[in-house]
């Protein structure tokens, strides 16, 4: 975040959070007796620090310099910058969603732990490395410690941007190539045998239809709500939280029906699934678990069927039936034709043909 200036010279804030309120913390600058520009933090409004305060201190700071008086600086420290309080600034800027808890939770587990006590001025290309070596030997997956070190790329990234810090590091943090996208998709068969296990269950019956058969997120199937769908057009509109856009999709006659059905007593306005997501979640994976995970692995993400698999099932059977791959990119709302790339091998005209064609 970066600073605002105030009325008085060399005292700015940065709009920041206490306790979930707003609030504004204070500094001022000034050439200390090396002639190099200096911050200083002096407090927050709500620990009752004015711009006219801020400012009677820098003066009393410039007077004690222009003198050759010995200046003391409570804070100072040396100097050091920890990654905490970077990090409290940035989760300050983003929005609250799905997305910034996860993140919170990531870094606490695995950055703030870590580094809690590391001043970043002393850090180097050495030292990155060992922590990735580290976390590398636990049992986490290679993608988790991607996502580490991005999270941890990105905080020192905005520290260097809104002047917090000098010592970029993110230039050290390098992540590996990981092979982890899904291959499984469910068979027809195995998406009757879904449907057969949901049946009875209206609510969980309909999520799949719509998982399925739109290739919506989890979230977004959770966020559609009655004023989304089209039942003359057979669209719905849908929300895309990963790309912050939204979308058309085609509905299916038999979902058309579905939906009449089912949302027959809800609001215009109101959410088709007005529960949290593990209550759509949980029952679902113990489902998806007892149909087809008994004999996988936990740890194994390209085989292992979760709800997201409903999506890349969707983009599969597109791809076997010949639709066009910038065609499936439109329906899965994927913003890089890199994504959808990975379907073009399953197409019937990906050499399938040529291969059958030969004569030995």
């Amino acid at each position: 975040m970066s600073r605002k200036r105030t009325k008085f010279t060399g005292v700015y804030y940065r709009e920041t959070t206490t306790n979930d309120k707003p609030d504004k913390t204070y500094y001022i600058t000034f050439k200390n007796s090396q002639n190099k520009m200096q911050e200083l933090k002096i407090g927050k409004f709500s620990e009752g620090i004015r711009e006219q305060y801020c400012n009677l201190k820098r003066n009393e700071i410039l007077t004690k310099l222009r003198l050759g008086e010995e200046v003391h600086l409570k804070n100072r420290q040396k100097d050091k910058i920890y990654l905490k309080g970077i990090a409290e600034e940035y989760f300050n800027t983003r929005t609250d969603s799905e997305s910034k808890s996860k993140d919170i939770s990531l870094y606490k587990k695995h950055l703030l732990s870590y580094f809690k006590d590391t001043d970043l001025n002393t850090i180097d290309k050495k030292d990155i490395q060992l922590y990735k070596k580290i976390k590398l030997e636990t049992p986490l997956a290679p993608k988790t410690v991607n996502n580490i070190l991005t999270l941890l790329g990105t905080i020192i990234k905005f520290g260097i941007n809104e002047e917090l810090l000098k010592n970029d590091i993110s230039k050290f943090i390098k992540k590996d190539d990981v092979d982890n996208d899904r291959e499984r998709f469910l068979t027809v068969d195995e998406i009757k045998k879904l449907y057969k296990a949901v049946e009875d269950d209206k609510r969980l019956y309909l999520f799949c239809k719509l998982s399925l058969t739109t290739g919506a997120r989890l979230a977004s199937t959770m966020n559609i709500r009655k004023k989304d769908i089209n039942f003359t057009h057979k669209i719905i509109t849908i929300k895309d939280f990963k790309n912050n856009t939204t979308y058309k999709a085609f509905l299916k006659d038999d979902v058309v029906e579905l939906l009449k059905d089912y949302a027959a007593d809800i609001d215009h306005s109101e959410k088709l699934f007005d529960v949290n997501n593990t209550t759509i979640q949980k029952p679902i994976r113990e489902i998806l678990n007892d149909l087809f995970n008994k004999k996988v692995d936990t740890s194994d993400r390209k085989n292992r069927v979760v709800i997201h698999t409903m999506r890349h099932t969707f983009a599969s059977h597109l791809a076997i039936n010949g639709t066009p791959i910038f065609t499936i990119q439109k329906l899965m709302n994927h913003k890089d034709i890199k994504m959808t790339l990975r379907y073009a091998k399953l197409a019937d005209h990906s050499g399938r043909n040529e291969v059958d064609s030969l004569d030995f």
